[in-house]
């Protein structure tokens, strides 16, 4: 995921009442949108609700360790999402709940919310939920749907701190999932997950650290969370018993 493109997103563009006051939200296709991908960003404040469904692991990006919910073992396949757009678990992710809306920085005090103008979400029929009131004011779906994208945005300052706490103490190693038969066979690979090893070698005072910035019960939660990865198999109809190998 880049910055200047983020997935899902294709053409982001300022939200303004005078080019979008006929704008309207039509969720009538749900989450299709989401169907070919495999993993999506996550925030530490969803690592509770979400470890119980997706694993939870990380991958490095502009330096820092970024935690992904892995929603598929095969390469754009989210098998949480149904043809129809249904998603199929208890808890939808933030980054996918806030599309196709995106709140972007423009100085260190202001944000400015953007949409992605490509998406089939939107359309100009007035067709769904108008983001504008007769008097070109923001409707309160509009409102709601600023707060969230704002949200997640602030998030992400928690999970830059996660990650440094991570990085900095070299928590971190490389893992796999493998399926466990005659010929082991790599099905996902390319994420790092927090090694017990590290974690438990860790300095008394460190961990006091860790534990008073609330960081040791993430990692904890992201480690739970790594059991998922059998039931997400068996939900990919794989067969066979698999294994994060680095995650022991």
């Amino acid at each position: 995921m880049s910055v200047n493109k983020p997935l899902f997103y294709n053409q982001i563009t300022a939200l303004s009442r005078e080019k979008h006051s006929d704008l309207a939200f039509d969720n009538a296709t749900g989450y299709r949108f989401a169907q070919d991908t495999n993993s999506v960003p996550i925030c530490v404040s969803e690592f509770s609700e979400a470890s119980r469904l997706y694993p939870i692991v990380f991958v490095l990006q502009n330096n820092e360790a970024a935690p992904i919910a892995v929603l598929g073992t095969q390469p754009k396949k989210n098998v949480w999402v149904d043809e129809q757009g249904h998603w199929l678990g208890d808890y939808v992710p933030a980054y996918v709940r806030r599309y196709p809306f995106i709140s972007v920085r423009t100085s260190e005090h202001e944000s400015t919310l953007c949409i992605d103008a490509a998406s089939d979400k939107l359309n100009v029929n007035q067709e769904g939920t108008t983001l504008f009131d007769k008097e070109g004011e923001q409707s309160e779906f509009l409102k709601q749907r600023f707060q969230l994208a704002e949200a997640y945005e602030t998030e992400m300052l928690r999970n830059k701190r996660l990650s440094s706490f991570l990085l900095e103490h070299d928590l971190l190693e490389l893992a796999q999932l493998n399926e466990k038969t005659e010929n082991v066979k790599t099905v996902l690979s390319g994420f790092m997950v927090v090694s017990r090893a590290c974690l438990e070698a860790l300095d008394k005072e460190v961990i006091a650290e860790l534990h008073q910035e609330g960081a040791l019960e993430l990692i904890y939660q992201h480690l739970f969370s790594l059991e998922c990865f059998n039931s997400l198999a068996k939900k990919c109809s794989e067969s066979n018993e698999v294994l994060a190998e680095g995650a022991a």
